[in-house]
């Protein structure tokens, strides 16, 4: 039996939906399966400096958001990034052309699904609608 292919790279977002416990984003993983998704090397980044950004209020919301994170990893399998760049420059001038630019952060996620063949799933569909060649998905519910 071969291993079950990645399908789904999960936004920030997501993620932080699933930590949380929102039932639609965990009974959609636990439908799909945890093996079928993963999470960005970014995504990483972004959820460590939110972390550091609860520190600046209390230090054991820091410790609980640290632990947190590395919880993640017991889910999901982080990818680690590995591109040359060129969808990132490709959506970052359509973006630019069309006067919609985006975080780059989201930029950087959107070449990481593309090269790794993945549908992102994501809150933010705006920022992710006018990207050539990302497919995405809502899990949370919410219209955005």
């Amino acid at each position: 039996m071969q291993p079950m292919t990645k399908r789904y790279l999960l936004d920030t977002n997501i993620l932080i939906d699933f930590l949380e416990g929102k039932p639609s984003v965990v009974e959609q993983v636990l439908k799909i399966g945890t093996q079928q998704c993963c999470m960005s090397v970014i995504s990483l980044h972004e959820l460590y400096f939110g972390a550091y950004l609860a520190k600046e209020k209390k230090e054991e919301y820091f410790d609980k958001e640290i632990k947190k994170i590395k919880k993640l990893s017991e889910y999901f399998t982080i990818l680690p990034l590995d591109t040359n760049g060129e969808e990132y420059g490709k959506i970052k001038y359509t973006l630019r052309k069309t006067g919609k630019p985006v975080d780059e952060f989201d930029m950087i996620i959107a070449e990481h699904a593309i090269s790794e063949g993945l549908t992102i799933v994501t809150d933010n569909l705006k920022h992710f609608e006018n990207m050539p060649d990302v497919k995405v998905e809502n899990w949370s519910g919410r219209k955005s």
